[in-house]
């Protein structure tokens, strides 16, 4: 039996042809609930236009274009095969970070181009309008959708050579545009994460856990699990001009085929900004709350239940409503009294 059946997340990949970027169903991705494939979504953006010609093309537009202003970039040897990641003790990385400007990143792939050893060359998240700021106009999307009404997206953009991201979630909702060459999305359920072995909380190679396992080599003796979250992955190869959505929390590996290779993302958050950060508070349990007795977790667990994952509704249903206070919807001063009564906590 997979791992996931009778639960909320699809088993399959959503694909939704002859969309353009102006005629986005955003509903209908949100609706999905899960991956949703949009073949050709950008093909007629400049950059990807210019794949027909080379990827060489490709890195002439970008240093047309390019602000002018180092950036961080992460190199790896040969020997770590275009995986960026934990050293062996996942106390460091087995790559190196620099601050770096675009010609210098473009000479070192030209440089190896041809070899079949060379460096791993990965520059990720880059926001778009930093690094690129005269693209940033024509690289984008309709976000006239009332979802992103106080959540505007961020576009950024990730290029190198090869590279393979280890799976990892993200907080903010996604929509991934293959700009130059092949890349590959493996992506798990959030309720997969006891299946994917995830790494320590710090450090982390991209700011995010990752898994400890190695998807394309997988290691069934140290991670027997894995076996259950790869039965359950919804696997999607892109080409150039493709996009993928996907939702927040999803984990996902990605990985970069080609020996240069560009993608544009734009991500946003689908919660107000004043309800602050959940990871603060998965933090603040694990100091409070792991190493309770289990009968005491448990009552806990029933508490969250009740206030935080249940019907907050329900919550309120037999409360007069003067009472409601924080009970009640959440609003920018709704938060900051709860905001001001935590720093008090904190601080005593």
């Amino acid at each position: 039996m997979s791992a996931r059946q009778h639960n909320a997340y699809p088993e399959t990949l959503t694909v939704m042809e002859g969309i353009t970027p102006d005629t986005i169903p955003f509903d209908d991705l949100f609706a999905a609930n899960g991956p949703v494939l949009l073949p050709g979504l950008v093909k007629q953006w400049p950059l990807v236009q210019a794949v027909g010609n080379s990827p060489q093309a490709v890195m002439s537009s970008l240093q047309e274009h390019d602000a002018g202003r180092p950036f961080l970039a992460y190199r790896g040897a040969p020997s770590i095969f275009a995986r960026f990641g934990y050293n062996a003790t996942a106390t460091g990385f087995n790559f190196t970070s620099e601050r770096v400007t675009l010609p210098q990143v473009f000479d070192d792939i030209r440089r190896q181009w041809q070899d079949h050893e060379h460096d791993y060359v990965y520059v990720n998240s880059l926001k778009l309008a930093d690094g690129f700021p005269t693209l940033a106009d024509t690289h984008t999307l309709n976000f006239s959708h009332p979802e992103f009404t106080q959540n505007q997206p961020v576009a950024k953009i990730w290029l190198g050579s090869e590279s393979v991201a280890a799976a990892h979630f993200d907080q903010p909702r996604n929509l991934a545009c293959c700009v130059q060459g092949k890349r590959r999305f493996t992506l798990f359920a959030p309720d997969q994460i006891d299946n994917l072995y995830p790494g320590p909380l710090h450090p982390t190679p991209g700011g995010q856990v990752v898994t400890m396992a190695n998807l394309a080599n997988p290691d069934l003796t140290r991670f027997p699990r894995l076996e259950q979250a790869l039965d359950a992955a919804i696997i999607v190869d892109m080409q150039p001009g493709d996009a993928l959505y996907y939702p927040s929390m999803w984990w996902h590996e990605v990985e970069a085929f080609d020996r240069f290779n560009v993608m544009i993302n734009f991500w946003w958050m689908s919660q107000k900004q004043y309800t602050g950060n959940p990871m603060d508070v998965l933090l603040h349990g694990m100091m409070s709350l792991r190493d309770k007795p289990e009968n005491e977790k448990q009552a806990w667990k029933a508490l969250f239940d009740y206030y935080v994952f249940g019907d907050a509704s329900r919550v309120t249903a037999h409360l007069p409503e003067p009472s409601h206070g924080p009970l009640g919807p959440m609003d920018d001063s709704t938060a900051r009294r709860l905001r001001a009564m935590l720093l008090q906590n904190l601080n005593r």
